[in-house]
């Protein structure tokens, strides 16, 4: 049986009590608001706990999105500003002095050309820094550049699009490649970022769509694949990238369609797979092998060559891949040059600008420019800071982070940077006694070549107030574990700083 009701008179005792812990409530939650920010920097043991759907990369929001995007809508609606949304710390808080001191100690003897700047979350003024101004080689720091691109033009929840029409011939069929490149070659799998929409469950929903309206010549008939790239145009390779690096795998042709990232066979972002010399012809092959073992044995699906879809095109099925700002988490966490160029074409294509090369160029400093960030000495030759020619200074860079993790519109985004000692391209970082103290407390990208060594993020102070950094090391000599272990103790200095 149900407990019986408190009596009237524990009632009366009750409220006042519970009115007066309210008010000394709300009092606190005014006097010491945490950065919003401050809420995504959590020791390493807890996002191991907090599992799919926590904003940690990797973790689709399938059947999640619509209350996440009520939520972040209320809470954009709520507090436009920034700093009312209590994204900023308090500078009073912050000793610049303190801060200052500790760069410059960690700083010391650093290989190579040093250029830093560290800001209060949420202020525009550098509270110390080296050489802030000066253009510097970012190596896949530039990640950060097009990470803001994409938030300030696509909507945080939207998803790729992939899809089979009608072509113009009898028995063609389209595919038309919307931008996911992280197809999977068999089934899809809802909890997974790569690999989320498969062209084995594509195949499946176009085989019945030929039935109902064939059920009896389905299986017996000649079917042609047709290919529709349109949504990029321009070369594939950027020029400006290196022969060799092209040769390693360490980039390749930017298709609007591919398998795991232009990797095949593998979705382990530690496995380098196989680079397709033409990843979108790799992913039409495959949809059709896939198709034609659905429609029946004695299908015969082949793939013809390019063609745009049709303007009214019967559209026959499609999958969906993970939300876009999951793609741009993935793409920072793991660093995937292949995954950048792709999201910054689409990015420049929702932007009105071409899908191509030169799109990316005009986007992203464009980008910056409407966020009031100084591009003085950018260039953005690509997305992925894989040409050498790419600068930018660590004041724009610190900056870029800055608008990504305090403006309310970009809070999915700004969730994507890595924990330092937990996730991707950091989970191995900040691992000597000496730069413990960053562990869990700070989120950032990383940027390595052979000569640089670049780490821009934001960390969590034992106070509660977050700086915004960003360390870029040009000529470390090949010296790079030297330079990572130096940027790593200085991160960890800025989290004791006074």
């Amino acid at each position: 049986m149900p407990a019986p009701p408190p009596s009237t008179a524990a009632r009366r005792r009750f409220w006042p009590l519970a009115c007066a812990l309210l008010v000394l409530a709300v009092f606190a939650a005014a006097t010491f608001a945490v950065p919003a920010v401050v809420a995504e920097v959590r020791p390493a043991w807890q996002h191991a706990q907090d599992g799919p759907g926590a904003g940690a990369p990797g973790a689709s929001s399938a059947g999640g999105a619509s209350e996440r995007e009520a939520q972040d809508a209320d809470d954009a609606a709520a507090s436009p500003d920034p700093a009312a949304a209590g994204l900023a710390a308090a500078s009073g808080a912050v000793d610049a002095e303190g801060v200052t001191e500790a760069l410059d100690a960690d700083l010391a003897g650093a290989p190579g050309t040093v250029a830093a700047a560290v800001a209060v979350a949420g202020e525009d003024t550098v509270i110390a820094g080296r050489s802030q101004e000066r253009p510097m080689v970012p190596a896949s720091n530039q990640k950060v550049l097009t990470a803001l691109a994409l938030a300030a033009t696509v909507d945080p929840y939207e998803r790729l699009e992939t899809t089979v029409v009608r072509g113009d011939q009898p028995r063609e069929l389209v595919l038309v490649a919307g931008g996911d490149t992280l197809l999977a070659p068999g089934e899809g799998r809802a909890e997974a970022v790569n690999g989320h929409a498969g062209l084995g469950t594509l195949a499946e929903r176009t085989a019945q769509a030929l039935r109902q309206d064939h059920p009896d010549a389905a299986a017996a008939t000649q079917w042609t694949v047709a290919l529709d790239t349109d949504l990029f145009t321009g070369p594939e390779l950027n020029p400006a990238w290196e022969r060799e690096d092209v040769a390693a795998g360490e980039i390749t042709r930017v298709a609007p369609v591919a398998l795991y990232s232009h990797r095949v066979p593998t979705a382990d972002p530690g496995s380098r797979g196989e680079r397709p010399e033409d990843p979108a012809a790799a992913v039409a092959r495959e949809f059709a092998r896939q198709l034609e073992q659905r429609l029946g044995d004695e299908a015969s699906v082949t793939v013809g060559g390019t063609a745009s879809a049709p303007e009214e095109a019967v559209e026959l099925a499609r999958v969906e891949s993970a939300p876009v700002s999951e793609q741009s988490a993935y793409m920072l966490a793991h660093s995937d040059n292949s995954l950048a160029e792709t999201l910054a074409r689409v990015a420049a294509v929702a932007s009105g600008r071409e899908g191509s090369v030169t799109g990316v160029q005009e986007l992203i400093p464009a980008a910056l420019a409407e966020h009031g960030i100084d591009t003085g000495g950018l260039r953005a030759v690509d997305a992925s800071g894989m040409a050498q020619q790419d600068r930018v200074s660590a004041a724009t860079l610190a900056r870029a982070v800055d608008t990504l993790v305090t403006d309310p519109r970009y809070g999915p985004y700004g969730r994507g940077l890595p924990v330092a000692g937990a996730q991707g391209t950091l989970s191995e970082r900040f691992d000597d006694p000496a730069e413990a103290a960053a562990r869990g407390v700070t989120r950032a990208k990383t940027g390595t070549l052979l000569d640089v060594v670049a780490l821009s993020g934001y960390v969590q102070r034992a106070d509660g107030s977050v700086l915004v950094y960003s360390l870029v090391l040009n000529g470390v000599s090949g010296d790079t574990t030297r330079a990572k272990d130096t940027v790593d103790r200085t991160v960890a200095a800025l989290a004791g700083s006074a």
